[in-house]
């Protein structure tokens, strides 16, 4: 098996997926919400979790269970399609893990047992949220949500209209592949993106996408708002919640702020595969925290809480390889933290326990370099991507005020101020407090990997290349670490300041008291202010760089109407049509649009080198007879063009990132079947007699 690069930068039969285009975004969405939620839920509860954590964590353990299930059903054959989640693997494997997790978390133990060792698993768990705090932190969740998934849909502009950047269609025709060959397996399973090679690809993203009814591209924008609107809020919850030692207003706060924030939602613009590992980090992390929580438990109350905190992370990694480093980054500090003083403890026993903490250091070091051994190609594509150095000062500004670090979106002064006044004023307890101090450490070496991103090329910067030396990507974990920190400085606010003085009297004394009877409502509502909205119009005009033809920051590949055109085109198209077209101007969408095979189903340059040599030559269709017989050989008999100036701007066709010939095959090639405006769709008549 050849492994390639993580490319971040960059079912049924075809036909179904024009049939399924009628199908209620209602009933897409609810499923995509049912497939995320339910499955890991179960899981969680299984192993003892309870309450937000339980819920918030379920995406995560979700993502590991269909992660093995997809490897498991391309090993015996199964076909990844709806079906098998009931009758297949991933309901064997849901059903396993819950019994393992209920014989040894054992939830029938008395409740009452007072001993550390009788309360098991429970004693782990943050006592039961009141019934009277859970309204708020439900509010809490759905303003997030809701300040989230309104400008969302105004910017996608239709749940069928689909997505304009370079990721995004991959990924479009990656989900339409999986649905068409029914293999959604990490290894291999995308082989049709790479001619046939099987590589290692993550495919939670598109495992999930698959499942869903409807057509590709609705699937693929509900799963951007599902994943921004609902998982990232509920996974933020589920962490506070096992962070913050109580809940009340704090928690509710804490958690409305998650919506606040918008660079985990700026990735899942494009990079669908990254930003879904980013948004179920903090579900992750939370079933870590309660897992390093100190207190005498007993091993098997310990392993219960430790096997859902692995799988969890497991789970992050089936959404994105690279999230091995955002839990090195985040959760490397939280297991320091906690577990520092118990190996003190260890070592202060004696030789003997020395030397096993040394030989465990050694075979951890020793996996840790087998698996950069087996993975170096790919990491040293990461390492070594290219990219220019950015602007420090700038990347400061984005810090203190959460921008997008896109120099094409609207600054937004003083942008998430709140938030970073509050991380900052919570961080200042690292002394005195263990929990700030893990976390101010993620965050400071988030802060860190930030500036190196952006600093000027030496030895150092090499740190950042795991997140392709780019600051969007590591940008998110800063959030992420802010966000605890805020909820945490808010926490110490409430302590110092939340308790009502005597006050003056008059009406300055009374507005006083009452903004410190309610200060994290205050700061909540100050936060909407400062951030209006929480940048409203920032979001939306996110979407539209991505949706928008008028707006696409780096350039449109389909004009307006022209998404019609190709769906119109899909129709008339036989069923075993297959297309060749320059992929930079609209062609690759016939694949995950309308169910109809093309050539090229992303733009980067294909590993075929017969698919390269064609791009490269497809002018010479009239002189050279070897591109006959290419396109005979893999059954292509139509051409689309796009006569539009590849400015990306006036008519939806962009600068080519390769096989510029593949624009200029001879008219006198071709025979006109359809056109609308500046796209034509062609029958190939050069190739006639070669059949």
């Amino acid at each position: 098996m050849t492994l390639l690069p993580i490319a971040l930068t960059a079912a049924e039969p075809a036909s179904a997926t024009t049939v399924a285009c009628g199908t209620p975004t209602a009933l897409i969405w609810a499923a995509a919400v049912t497939l995320l939620l339910v499955p890991g839920w179960v899981l969680a509860r299984s192993w003892g979790a309870r309450g937000v954590t339980a819920v918030g964590a379920a995406p995560a353990l979700t993502l590991a269970v269909l992660g093995i299930a997809t490897v498991a059903a391309q090993r015996t054959g199964q076909r990844w399609e709806p079906a098998v989640l009931v009758t297949g693997w991933p309901a064997l494997l849901l059903a396993v893990g819950c019994v393992t997790g209920i014989a040894l978390s054992r939830p029938w133990s008395p409740a009452s047992a007072t001993t550390p060792a009788a309360k098991g698993v429970a004693g782990l768990n943050r006592r039961p949220l009141p019934w009277r705090e859970r309204p708020a932190l439900t509010f809490a969740v759905a303003l997030a949500g809701g300040i989230t998934a309104i400008p969302i849909a105004l910017g996608t502009g239709g749940w069928d209209n689909p997505a304009q950047a370079s990721d995004a269609v991959f990924h479009l025709s990656a989900t339409a592949f999986v649905r068409q060959t029914g293999t959604a397996s990490f290894l291999g399973g995308l082989a049709p993106m790479y001619d046939g090679a099987g590589v290692y690809y993550p495919t939670g993203w598109h495992a999930v996408a698959a499942l869903l009814p409807g057509d590709v591209v609705t699937g693929a924008n509900l799963m951007v708002l599902v994943l921004a609107a609902l998982v990232w809020p509920l996974g933020v919850a589920a962490l506070l919640r096992e962070v913050l030692p109580g809940g009340g207003p704090v928690l509710a706060v804490g958690t409305a702020l998650s919506g606040s924030v918008v660079s985990p939602l700026l990735l899942l613009t494009s990079v669908w595969p990254y930003g879904m590992s980013v948004v179920v980090l903090p579900g992750a992390l939370a079933l870590l925290v309660r897992a390093v929580r100190p207190g005498r438990v007993g091993v098997r109350a310990r392993t219960a809480a430790w096997t859902p905190a692995l799988v969890g992370s497991f789970g992050v990694l089936i959404a994105h390889g690279a999230a091995v480093f955002n839990l090195a980054v985040l959760g490397v500090p939280v297991v320091l933290a906690a577990g520092l003083p118990a190996l003190r403890r260890a070592w202060d026993r004696g030789a003997a326990a020395r030397a096993g903490i040394i030989a465990s250091a050694a075979a951890l070091t020793a996996g840790l370099a087998g698996g950069a051994s087996i993975m170096r190609r790919s990491l040293s594509a990461v390492f070594n991507y290219p990219r220019a150095a950015g602007n420090t000062w700038e990347t400061l500004f984005a810090v203190v005020t959460d921008h997008p670090l896109l120099a094409t979106f609207t600054p937004w002064i003083p942008g998430n101020a709140v938030v970073f006044a509050l991380a900052v004023w919570g961080a200042t307890a690292w002394r005195r407090d263990r929990t700030v101090r893990a976390w101010a450490a993620g965050a400071g070496a988030s802060l860190v990997l930030l500036l190196l991103a952006s600093g000027p090329s030496w030895p150092l910067r090499a740190l950042a290349g795991p997140w392709y030396t780019q600051r969007a990507r590591i940008m998110p974990l800063l959030t992420l670490g802010m966000l605890v920190l805020a909820a945490i400085g808010l926490e110490q606010l409430q302590r110092r300041f939340g308790t009502p003085g005597s006050g003056s009297p008059g009406a300055r004394g009374r507005v006083l008291r009452a903004l410190r009877l309610n200060l994290p409502t205050a700061v909540l509502v100050a936060s909407l202010l400062v951030a209006p909205g929480w940048r409203w119009g920032l979001r939306v005009e996110m979407l539209d760089a991505i949706h928008d033809p008028e707006r696409v920051s780096y350039g449109a590949m389909l004009s307006n109407g022209e998404l019609d055109f190709i769906r119109r085109i899909g129709q008339e198209l036989p069923d075993d049509a297959v297309v060749m077209g320059d992929p930079s101007n609209g062609s690759a969408y016939l694949w995950s649009v309308t169910g109809t095979q093309v050539l090229y189903p992303s733009r980067p340059r294909p590993s075929s080198s017969e698919l390269r040599w064609l791009g490269e030559h497809a002018d010479q269709i009239e002189a050279d007879p070897r591109v006959c017989e290419i396109l005979n050989r893999h059954g292509v008999d139509y051409y689309y063009s796009d006569d539009a100036e590849p400015d990306g701007l006036t008519g939806g066709v962009r600068e080519p990132l390769w096989g510029e010939a593949l624009a200029r095959v001879p008219r006198s090639a071709l025979e006109e079947v359809d056109s609308q405006d500046t796209a034509t769709l062609w029958r190939i008549t050069a190739c006639d007699g070669e059949r």
